[in-house]
């Protein structure tokens, strides 16, 4: 995937954002002001969730784009699992 072609920019924001919000959820994890056990965390995390999944949406083709689909298909089940803990 190159950055040169505009097509491909979706794609680069994209990995972007999983990594953008990856070091948010760590560092509203690592403050002291949400507890790291309990429902707090979960939700944090649902929460990264769920943007997440507005970037890596249902039209995502898995044909034209395994990588996005393969993304999106650990997303939901993510969620799915930490809503069966009881996170939401």
């Amino acid at each position: 995937m190159s950055t040169d072609n505009p097509e491909d920019r979706g794609r680069t924001d994209r990995w972007q954002s999983l990594v953008a919000g990856a070091f948010h959820l760590d560092e509203t994890l690592d403050s002291k002001e949400v507890p790291v056990d309990g429902p707090g965390a979960a939700a944090h995390a649902l929460r990264y969730l769920e943007s997440l999944l507005e970037t890596f949406p249902s039209s995502v083709d898995p044909v034209e784009d395994f990588e996005g689909y393969a993304v999106r298909r650990m997303l939901l089940s993510l969620r799915r699992a930490l809503v069966h803990q009881g996170g939401r």
